[in-house]
């Protein structure tokens, strides 16, 4: 997996405003229908101000995503997560985790790589390798830390990450993409994910001697 790398630009910069500007446009009208040109008029940067700072559009949406990844709360959540008990560890990753895939702009932005997939396999694996795959990479790791402490028993923690966020996603996530459901409350995404680490804690807790 190649790690893509962005730094945070700084707010009301240049590049800010066109990663701004892109994002609305890409989830607006779609990868593929948005053009440099309408970037740099949506950014109010002239076409030479925007080439001189992305190469290309690709670039631009790698660095773009890559930036929204590393200033995910998703980053941060881990650390603390593994410093609690398993369950609360797991309740406090998977809370934090359902309520950013069904905030607005996480659909959004899953709904439009979904749709480009066939023309652009290589935005899909932008998009993967930016996201999806640094989170599963973080709770196979915490997997592997609560097996070492005695406080889960799992010997394959590819399979057992597959199953947690399994759980946390379930049909909730696909019915929301397709646009079949409106947004559970906060309160019954707590309850969602409550009764997911409960399933699983419970399935994979030592045996007691």
């Amino acid at each position: 997996m190649t790690t893509l790398v962005a730094p945070t630009p700084e707010a009301g910069s240049k590049p800010a405003q066109i990663m701004d500007a892109a994002g609305a446009l890409f989830l607006e009208h779609g990868y593929s229908a948005v053009s440099m040109d309408a970037i740099a008029k949506k950014a109010n940067v002239s076409k030479a101000t925007l080439y001189a700072h992305f190469g290309s559009k690709e670039e631009l949406f790698r660095a773009m995503i890559a930036c929204e990844c590393a200033n995910s709360v998703m980053i941060s959540v881990w650390d603390e997560a593994t410093k609690l008990p398993v369950a609360d560890g797991l309740r406090l990753f998977g809370r934090t985790f359902v309520r950013f895939i069904t905030s607005p702009k996480a659909l959004g932005l899953y709904r439009m790589v979904l749709g480009e997939v066939h023309r652009l396999p290589e935005l899909a694996q932008a998009f993967h390798e930016s996201g999806p795959a640094l989170t599963f990479q973080r709770a196979h790791q915490f997997m592997a830390q609560a097996a070492g402490n005695g406080e889960l028993a799992i010997t394959d923690f590819e399979l057992a990450t597959h199953q947690f966020f399994g759980l946390l996603k379930a049909n909730m996530h696909m019915k929301l993409l397709l646009c079949l459901s409106e947004r559970p409350s906060d309160a019954d995404l707590e309850r969602f994910v409550d009764a997911a680490v409960e399933l699983f804690v419970k399935g994979y807790a030592p045996e007691r001697r």
